[in-house]
């Protein structure tokens, strides 16, 4: 038998308090890291990839997040990743000291490069050069995954995610799709990579959204456990309503050189198969939705998975990325 982890979820509708600084998700944890991921689309299909993150290095620090991206232009390829499309986030990756400014009915956290503003359900993701201008709004509510320590699990965490429908431009060019805002939370100043999800847990990370041609919104996001290990937590967007899980079971579909090329699963009634032919790193694969229960696909899907067998990304390679800010981080 599997061993199985032990993990409690929840989910409650977003309100203006989540992007506040001082939320948490439970008495005694401090964020871990907070990442904004976009998968979107132009009106000739093509697709592109950003992503964000603030706190998961030097907490007050935001910077383009390892593997370091901007934004990239997918290719129907997973051959190798994309070239990014502004030059200078193609160099090592680099920090910024974040501002927060919170009133009633608003939340920025700006940088010298952009700002990340929240209203209770809007969403407006900017680049100071005006090469990407996004806004939308959350459809799902904010699901948190609490997971105590125990055998196997050093350290306690907690992770919440929700999902975001946006539209805008990169790079000049109309874009819509897919966002999620996503935070990490850890006792004692750890960061995500010091936690045991990123180190011996996580074997499938995955976050979808989806439109019919009615214009509804579906999606979800769920974790399966690496190496065989029971661990699916997760939920799903469905007719307005979220709904989470603790049984989420996915079968992924792997190429000759080990790529993830296709991933079928379950949540509850729900069944999905997502084809990924696109790649934004070694382990970060994108597609679409081959597959819904519903015997409805839908009219565009922007499905994201990261895969991670344990090889490619490593407690070592996590370990170098971090070393670097080890005597910021001293206290």
């Amino acid at each position: 038998m599997p061993r199985k982890i032990d993990f409690s979820v929840r989910a409650e509708p977003a309100t203006l308090d989540h992007y506040r600084r001082n939320w948490i998700s439970s008495p005694g944890m401090g964020v871990a890291g907070m990442w904004i991921g976009a998968v979107l689309t132009d009106a000739k299909g093509e697709y592109y990839f950003g992503l964000r993150g603030a706190d998961d290095f030097i907490p007050g620090m935001t910077h383009t997040v390892m593997p370091i991206c901007g934004f990239r232009k997918l290719q129907r390829t997973l051959a190798a990743p994309p070239p990014h499309l502004f030059p200078e986030y193609a160099t090592i990756d680099w920090f910024e000291p974040l501002q927060a400014a919170e009133t009633d009915d608003n939340v920025q956290l700006t940088y010298d490069s952009g700002k990340i503003e929240r209203t209770a359900d809007g969403f407006h993701w900017t680049d100071a050069s005006g090469r990407w201008d996004l806004r939308g709004k959350t459809h799902s509510d904010v699901c948190v995954v609490h997971v105590p320590k125990q055998e196997g699990v050093e350290h306690e965490f907690a992770y919440r995610h929700e999902l975001l429908r946006v539209e805008g431009t990169v790079g000049g060019i109309e874009v819509a799709g897919h966002l999620h805002h996503d935070y990490a939370y850890a006792r004692d100043g750890l960061i995500y990579s010091q936690l045991p999800i990123a180190r011996v847990l996580q074997g499938l990370w995955v976050s979808w959204l989806h439109e019919y041609a009615d214009g509804r919104i579906g999606g979800g996001f769920f974790w399966q456990g690496r190496g065989g290990l029971d661990f699916g937590p997760g939920y799903v967007l469905k007719d307005g309503v979220t709904t989470v899980r603790n049984d989420i079971t996915a079968k992924p579909l792997l190429n000759e050189n080990g790529q993830l090329v296709g991933l079928d699963f379950q949540i509850g009634e729900n069944a999905y198969a997502f084809d990924l032919e696109m790649v934004g790193s070694p382990i970060h694969f994108f597609g679409k939705i081959s597959k819904d229960s519903s015997g409805e696909l839908p009219a565009r899907s922007w499905c994201w998975v990261e895969y991670n067998d344990g090889t490619k990304l490593t407690p070592q390679h996590l370990d170098r990325g971090v070393r670097r800010t080890a005597l910021a981080r001293e206290r």
